[in-house]
């Protein structure tokens, strides 16, 4: 009975999982793998499920998790770094220091962003660097609009201050 209601929750909801998987990742091939693990858990873990009115925001936050652990995994760094090293291999030297300077201002606001609360933490990084819109980060987050805009405005407002604080003077 249990195997059975699994499978009949997975392919109800496979493809909003899928979907909102895309949203994060971008790469429809990752998406594959991420829903495996996605799968993998849910039957794993399905026995300590207790509410099933929740059944639909359990299963999106072990899909978001998911799909976090993955963007933080050292494979899609090292994927960055080379695609990034490809790039700069056939720019001019003017490019390539604009390349850097803009890959060294990325990864300022990352280290920025990351020392923030969390709740702020996720919204700028899905707003700064996936380029989601204030309604996509509302159905991502599944927060009212308002909150997403004001989260918003007063990470911006923090950042703004970590910056002036870190200002270095060249």
């Amino acid at each position: 009975m249990k195997e059975h209601q699994i499978e009949q929750i997975i392919s109800e909801y496979e493809p909003e999982l899928r979907y909102a998987a895309f949203r994060y990742v971008r790469n429809w091939v990752v998406v594959d793998d991420i829903m495996q693990e996605v799968f993998l858990k849910i039957f794993l873990k399905f026995h300590s499920f207790r509410d099933p009115s929740k059944i639909k925001a359990w299963l999106y936050k072990i899909t978001r998790n998911q799909c976090i652990d993955y963007l933080r995994s050292k494979v899609v760094k090292a994927t960055v770094l080379m695609d990034d090293i490809e790039v700069l291999r056939y720019t001019t030297s003017e490019n390539i220091e604009k390349a850097i300077v803009e890959k060294f201002d990325r990864e300022r606001l990352y280290e920025h962003i990351e020392a923030l609360p969390k709740d702020y933490k996720q919204t700028l990084s899905l707003y700064y660097f996936h380029d989601y819109s204030y309604s996509e980060i509302s159905h991502v987050l599944s927060k009212d609009i308002s909150f997403v805009k004001n989260k918003l405005f007063r990470g911006k407002r923090l950042l703004k201050k970590v910056y002036e604080n870190n200002k270095v003077i060249v």
